[in-house]
């Protein structure tokens, strides 16, 4: 499983909104929600590092959102250090599209990459916003 972001279609509107390309990747032909998802990516970011602290912190389960459209993925911690990921399509016939079974570290580590990534975009490309300084105080050291 990998986040796949892409820093070279960050864009910033005139009303401030930053968005660009990210997705997730759990292999050949398997891309939630779609391989090129263009989303906003400073807020997602911002909420799944949020998310990733109280699942580490409680053990319970969360929900990684996406801001536009209406999926989200479900985070449901297991045994031995294990997540289950329910992929949600919440349109007519859709519901849980997908599950996988991952490490609790390698999650953490993209999600921590990602939104490492969406800030040094930021930084690179000049964008400063309200979101991204609280995606920068919710980044670990």
């Amino acid at each position: 499983m990998r986040i796949a972001f892409e820093p070279s279609t960050l864009h910033k509107s005139k009303m401030g909104a930053v968005t660009g390309v990210v997705y997730f990747d759990f292999g050949p032909e398997q891309r939630f929600p779609v391989a090129g998802w263009n989303d906003f990516v400073v807020v997602v970011a911002g909420w799944w590092l949020a998310a990733l602290s109280q699942i580490t912190r409680t053990g319970g389960e969360n929900v990684l959102r996406f801001m536009d459209g209406p999926y989200w993925i479900t985070v449901i911690p297991q045994e031995c250090s294990k997540l289950l990921l329910r992929c949600t399509e919440d349109r007519r016939g859709a519901g849980v599209v997908q599950s996988t079974t991952v490490d609790l570290d390698e999650f953490e580590r993209e999600i921590n990459g990602f939104a490492r990534a969406v800030s040094l975009a930021c930084a690179a490309a000049g964008v400063e916003s309200a979101d991204l300084e609280n995606l920068r105080s919710l980044l670990p050291n």
